[in-house]
């Protein structure tokens, strides 16, 4: 009776533990824990996006060869009268001193001086004179470069007007003309990085083109100068931008033949370091080339009166230059 006594015990005890280890073994065992939901993968944020930077150059190299592939032309004195008589006159400006101005000008012509030509209006056809027309023919460069319908008076007041207090100046081959050294030899030209422009801080191209035309002034060389700097072995790049032929029957000693079309094409043969002296036949093509490479950043001058100053040799200055017989006479008002 006493063993079954205590086998009971025991079975009630073993009974008993097992079922308080049922809840922990559910507890600890059986069911999976449950799964939480993953986090939301942020999305990427979008890298900054940055404006290419502007080359100013770039955009004045752009504007130039536009130019150059369709420069502004002369017009003679005789069709300018023509169109005034027919009421079909363009804008005319002078861009002669105050005082000349006043003396006489072309019918209708406003002043006004070199630094304010990129005021003009820009829906009419422009006409810019002189004296000469190589001021003029800087002016109309440049303005063709910003979108300017412009033309130019060929050899300025002194084919409008033959009075000499109306004119002032003109070329005179006796006191103007020279007959200094030329040569045939054809000059290596080195190689040359373009200059950097830093004239505005926009990035819009017509700022920069304006900009670059703000930059530009009519300046000159003389052919005394110019035989002089020659003489004394300076450093500086001559151009010639007259044809091949003219070029190949003499030019200027250490000039290389650039003509005005394939300026841009040619950057590369110019020192931006030194100055650069461009010359044509009469200034009036040269004027144009020493604007745009102005506007390029170099420091470039006009030959006054081209190769006309530098020899009288009409096999060298090709039967170009001005003469008295080209002034027309015409009328003009105060």
């Amino acid at each position: 009776m006493r063993m079954k006594f205590w086998s009971l015990i025991t079975a009630v005890f073993v009974l008993m533990a097992l079922l308080l280890a049922v809840p922990m073994l559910t507890a600890c065992g059986g069911d999976e824990e449950p799964t939480s939901e993953p986090a939301p993968t942020a999305a990427p944020e979008p890298e900054p996006t940055t404006e290419p930077e502007v080359a100013e150059f770039d955009v004045v190299k752009a504007a130039v060869a536009s130019y150059t592939a369709s420069p502004a032309p002369d017009i003679m004195a005789a069709d300018l009268q023509l169109m005034i008589a027919e009421g079909d006159a363009p804008y005319i400006v002078s861009l002669r001193k105050a005082e000349d101005y006043a003396k006489g000008h072309i019918p209708g012509a406003v002043n006004m001086a070199f630094g304010e030509i990129t005021t003009l209006p820009m829906d009419e056809e422009i006409l810019v004179y002189c004296y000469t027309g190589q001021s003029a023919a800087y002016a109309t460069a440049t303005l063709s470069t910003l979108g300017y319908d412009v033309i130019n008076l060929k050899h300025g007041m002194s084919s409008w007007s033959c009075e000499e207090d109306i004119y002032v100046t003109r070329f005179d081959a006796a006191k103007n003309q020279g007959d200094y050294k030329v040569e045939t030899d054809v000059p290596t030209p080195g190689s040359y990085d373009p200059p950097a422009l830093e004239n505005t801080a926009s990035s819009d191209a017509d700022d920069i083109v304006l900009a670059a035309a703000k930059t530009v002034s009519d300046k000159y060389i003389l052919a005394s100068d110019l035989n002089m700097k020659i003489a004394e072995d300076e450093d500086m790049t001559i151009i010639s931008c007259r044809s091949a032929a003219d070029y190949a029957a003499g030019h200027i000693p250490g000039a290389i033949n650039i003509g005005l079309g394939a300026l841009v094409d040619n950057l590369d043969k110019i020192d931006p370091d030194n100055p650069v002296y461009v010359y044509c036949y009469t200034g009036h093509g040269a004027a144009r080339g020493a604007a745009l490479l102005q506007m390029l950043g170099y420091d470039a001058y006009s030959l006054k009166f081209g190769m006309c100053s530098w020899s009288s040799d009409p096999a060298i200055n090709a039967g170009e230059c001005y003469s008295a017989d080209m002034c027309q006479g015409y009328a003009t008002e105060k």
